[in-house]
């Protein structure tokens, strides 16, 4: 957490409360249209006297800086972790929300609402999309463009090209604030190094990367998870998710898995779907949650 925290010198605003053992920032980003100010890097002990008195100072001070209403956890962006837990708490995912269910309680209790909503969920990879997707990665390839592996240290060494690709894919989106690179790499990507990583990248004619999938095994071996994929504005609704989606796909599956774990897909963006509940197991929900301050 101590490295998270050095997101905050981006902040146009932030503030440290603490009370009782209870802790917690407000965080303003103005680059956040919808909704600037947040609280986040919050621990909370199972008391909620402590939790209601820290976000009562937490909120007049948001009020006080003309802030109608307040969201979070968001600790600055959506670059970083972010986001509570709020069903199958037992399930550890990696990387993973560990507050306990009391939070959600807690938060409820005090006048928050969800404000958007997450999932994680265990797909079987010989599902109808697979096949589909077979095809599309074929025409894509007639078409003229290129898809490339990566692995590991070497998944690094396109870490420019993720960068932008990001920017430009993801611009817009719920809660999403550009970082600068070196910020992108010496804080979002530090928890990765520890991980086994795949990316596949995809290329247009011209040779420019256009898109990506990244994943990874857990180190115990029993999920590989579906973390991160974009693709260019311009090359969206072209298939070129889809053909990265096969190969990343039948890669997973010659490792020997029969599922894929994707995870931390918000709800409320269009592109969202579900599976048939016969390909599907293992939900895990997540949220961010709003309080009106007026």
């Amino acid at each position: 957490m101590e490295k998270e925290l050095e997101i905050l010198k981006l902040a146009d605003y932030s503030e440290y409360f603490e009370l009782n053992g209870a802790s917690a920032y407000l965080i303003v980003n103005k680059n956040i249209v919808d909704h600037p100010c947040m609280f986040g890097f919050v621990s909370l002990p199972d008391d909620f006297g402590t939790a209601h008195s820290l976000f009562e100072q937490i909120e007049d001070k948001a009020r006080k800086l003309g802030y109608k209403d307040i969201v979070g956890p968001l600790n600055y962006t959506t670059w970083m972790s972010y986001r509570w837990a709020i069903s199958n708490f037992e399930t550890k995912l990696m990387p993973d929300c560990d507050n306990p269910p009391y939070y959600i309680d807690f938060i409820k209790r005090l006048g928050y609402r969800e404000l958007y909503t997450y999932r994680s969920a265990q797909v079987k990879i010989d599902n109808p999309l697979y096949h589909l997707s077979k095809k599309a990665y074929e025409a894509k390839l007639k078409d003229g463009f290129t898809f490339k592996l990566f692995r590991e240290k070497e998944a690094y060494s396109v870490a420019k090209d993720i960068y932008n690709i990001s920017l430009d894919a993801f611009a817009g989106s719920y809660l999403y604030s550009e970082i600068s690179y070196d910020y992108f790499e010496q804080v979002y990507l530090e928890w990765t190094h520890k991980l086994d990583l795949v990316m596949y990248v995809a290329y247009n004619p011209a040779g420019e990367a256009i898109g990506f999938v990244m994943g990874y095994p857990t180190p115990d071996g029993k999920y590989f998870v579906s973390k991160t994929s974009a693709v260019r504005k311009a090359y969206q609704k072209h298939k070129i998710y889809t053909a990265l989606l096969y190969l990343g796909s039948k890669y997973i599956q010659d490792q020997g898995f029969s599922d894929i774990l994707y995870h931390f897909q918000c709800e409320q963006r269009s592109t969202f779907q579900r599976f048939a509940a016969r390909f599907e197991s293992n939900e895990k929900r997540y949220a961010v949650f709003i309080k009106d301050l007026t």
